[in-house]
């Protein structure tokens, strides 16, 4: 893990704990409607993130699996051609 991912994941943490602690503060009807939005927050950067690494290696797989390669042995060997 270099240190961009360590700097990364420490941020997160640190965010995750002061989420924690504020929390404590806050009344049940705010803190219901924060806890909503970012969960909805959540599943969209997750949606996201699966959709641009998904769909790249779809696009791929679309357009050079369709291509067949052809062996020369056997189309040199297929005596229709001799």
């Amino acid at each position: 893990m270099n240190s961009l991912d360590r700097t990364i994941h420490a941020v997160g943490v640190g965010l995750l704990i002061s989420l924690g602690l504020l929390s404590l503060w806050l009344k049940d009807k705010r803190l219901k409607r924060i806890v909503s939005n970012l969960i909805a927050l959540v599943l969209g950067v997750l949606l996201a993130d699966a959709l641009l690494h998904l769909l790249p290696n779809a696009i791929a797989e679309f357009i050079y699996g369709s291509h067949q390669q052809i062996d020369p042995k056997k189309f040199l060997n297929n005596e229709s051609f001799i």
